[in-house]
C-alpha cells in the first residue's frame, strides 16, 4: 500500500494498484541496471555530468530564470557575467548548483529519512545566503496560479512540517518514487518558505530517488504549466494522480537517460551535429503548426456554441517536445508523454466536454501512410472515470479522427485517422473546423 494515512491525499484502490504496478517497473528497471554491472560510477558521473546544468538552469526557468544550461555552466564554473541577463538569475544558479552537489553528498553519506534539518540546509543553499534561508516563514503567503491558501502563522507551518516529517520518518521503507512525490507535493502545499519552495520540493525529490539508486529527474520549463496544474489539483481536492502521473513519467525518462548513457560512446560527428539541425527546424514546424490548428479550433467552436451561452477554453503547453524527445518520436520509440492541449467546452445545462491532446509517435498504419516516415503524432485522452491515470485513451471516442500528424517539416498539411481506420489529407483550417463539429456534437449528445 502506498500509505498516504496522515497526508492531504487520497487514492482510490485502482489508482493505486496502478501507481504501484509502475513503481514496480521502475524499481526492476533500477535493479536489472546494478545487476548487470553497466551502472559502473564512471557511467554516473557520466550521466551526471551532462545533466547538471541542465538541472539548474531549468529548476530556476520554472520559477522565471532565463538562463540556459550553456549559460549557467559559464556562470557557475567560471564565474562569467552573462549580459542581457537579469544578475539574480546568475545568484540563483550558483546557489542551486552547490545546493544540488551538496544533496549528492547528504544522498550518500546521510540514510536517514528525510527530516525538517535536512531540508533547512538544502533551503539555505538554494537561497545562497539571503535572509530567510533555512528559515520557516511567519507570514502568510500566497500561491500565485492556485486557489490553495497555505498555513498563515509559523505555528501553523510548523505543525504541518512536523506532520511532514513524522509521515517521513514513518514510511521510510516506502518506495523511493512515492515518497519523493508525496514529499515533494506537500511540501509544496504547506509553502513553509518565504521564497524558494519549488526549488526545494524538487531537490526534496532529488534527495529521495538518489538515494535510492535513482537517477535525478528534471522537470523542464515546457512542463512548467502542467507542473502548476497537477499540483494545484492535489492542493484543491486532494487528486495527485495527475502529480503521480507527471512524476513517474519523468523518474522513467531519467532512467531511459541513464540506460543511454551506460551503453553510448562520446565522441562529436559533423554529420550527426548537421542533421541534428534539421531535425530543429522540423521541430519548430511542428510546434507552430499546432498553434496555428489550436487557434482555428478554438475560433471554429466559439462561433459553433457562443451564440447559445457557451464557451470553449483550451490551455497550451509549452513546447510539449524537446529536441530529444522528437528524435525518439521520429525514430518510432516512445518518449515520455506530452501534453498538447486541454479543450474544455461548457454549454449550459449539458456536460462538460473536457478532451486532452498529447503526443506520441506515430501508429504503424499512419507510418505506413507517409512512406514509412516515423515522427510525432497528436492523440487524444479524456478524464478516466475509474481512477489512475487521470487521462485515458479516447481512441474510441476520439473528436473526428483518433490520430492527426503532419509529414516531418510540412506545416498546413495534416493527415487523420479516422475511427474507421481510413487516413485523409487535410489542411488546417478543415481539420480545425472537423474537429470543432465532432466535439460539439459530443456535448450535445452528452458523451
Amino acid at each position: 500500500m502506498l500509505k498516504l494515512q496522515g497526508t492531504p491525499y487520497l487514492l482510490d484502490a485502482m489508482s493505486e494498484k496502478e501507481i504501484l504496478r509502475k513503481i514496480k517497473e521502475l524499481e526492476d528497471r533500477v535493479r536489472l541496471l546494478r545487476e548487470r554491472g553497466t551502472l559502473t560510477e564512471q557511467t554516473i558521473r557520466h550521466y551526471y555530468g551532462q545533466k547538471r546544468f541542465e538541472q539548474v538552469a531549468e529548476s530556476n526557468a520554472i520559477e522565471g530564470s532565463t538562463l540556459s544550461a550553456g549559460e549557467t555552466e559559464l556562470a557557475v564554473l567560471k564565474g562569467i557575467t552573462i549580459t542581457g541577463h537579469d544578475p539574480a538569475y546568475i545568484r540563483d544558479a550558483k546557489a542551486l548548483d552547490a545546493a544540488l552537489q551538496r544533496l549528492a553528498v547528504m544522498a550518500k553519506e546521510n540514510k536517514q529519512p528525510t527530516d525538517i534539518e535536512q531540508l533547512h540546509e538544502l533551503h539555505g543553499l538554494i537561497l545562497g545566503g539571503r535572509p530567510g534561508g533555512g528559515m520557516f516563514r511567519r507570514e502568510p503567503v500566497t500561491i500565485k496560479g492556485s486557489d490553495h491558501t497555505p498555513p498563515r502563522t509559523w505555528r501553523e507551518v510548523m505543525d504541518q512540517m512536523e506532520a511532514w516529517e513524522k509521515w517521513s520518518k514513518n514510511h521510510y521503507a516506502l518506495p523511493a518514487p512515492v515518497r519523493a512525490i508525496i514529499l515533494h507535493a506537500w511540501m509544496a502545499h504547506i509553502h513553509p518558505f518565504i521564497d524558494g519552495n519549488g526549488r526545494s520540493a524538487r531537490a526534496i525529490t532529488n534527495l529521495e530517488l538518489i538515494r535510492a539508486g535513482y537517477p535525478p529527474i528534471i522537470i523542464k520549463k515546457k512542463e512548467r504549466d502542467r507542473y502548476i496544474q497537477s499540483l494545484s489539483e492535489s492542493d484543491s481536492a486532494g487528486d495527485i494522480r495527475s502529480f503521480f502521473e507527471l512524476m513517474i513519467e519523468r523518474i522513467e525518462g531519467a532512467l531511459t537517460g541513464l540506460e543511454i548513457s551506460a551503453s553510448q560512446k562520446e565522441g562529436y560527428n559533423a554529420l550527426q551535429q548537421k542533421i541534428r539541425r534539421t531535425q530543429e527546424q522540423q521541430l519548430k514546424i511542428w510546434e507552430t503548426s499546432i498553434q496555428l490548428l489550436v487557434s482555428t479550433l478554438e475560433h471554429f467552436i466559439h462561433e459553433a456554441i457562443g451564440t447559445i451561452g457557451g464557451s470553449v477554453s483550451i490551455k497550451t503547453f509549452e513546447s510539449p517536445l524537446d529536441l530529444d524527445d522528437y528524435i525518439s518520436l521520429c525514430e518510432g520509440k516512445a518518449a515520455p508523454k506530452s501534453w498538447a492541449f486541454i479543450t474544455t467546452i461548457k454549454v449550459p445545462g449539458l456536460r462538460n466536454q473536457v478532451r486532452l491532446a498529447y503526443v506520441g509517435f506515430r501508429s504503424q498504419a499512419m507510418q505506413v501512410k507517409l512512406g514509412n516516415e516515423g515522427g510525432p503524432s497528436l492523440y487524444w485522452s479524456k478524464e478516466n472515470p475509474d481512477g489512475y491515470p487521470k487521462w485515458i485513451s479516447a481512441e474510441n471516442s476520439a473528436p473526428f479522427a483518433g490520430e492527426i500528424t503532419t509529414k516531418l517539416g510540412v506545416g498546413d498539411e495534416w493527415y487523420a485517422r479516422k475511427t474507421d481506420g481510413s487516413i485523409m489529407k487535410i489542411n488546417t483550417t478543415g481539420l480545425a473546423k472537423s474537429i470543432a463539429t465532432s466535439l460539439v456534437d459530443m456535448a450535445a449528445d452528452n458523451q
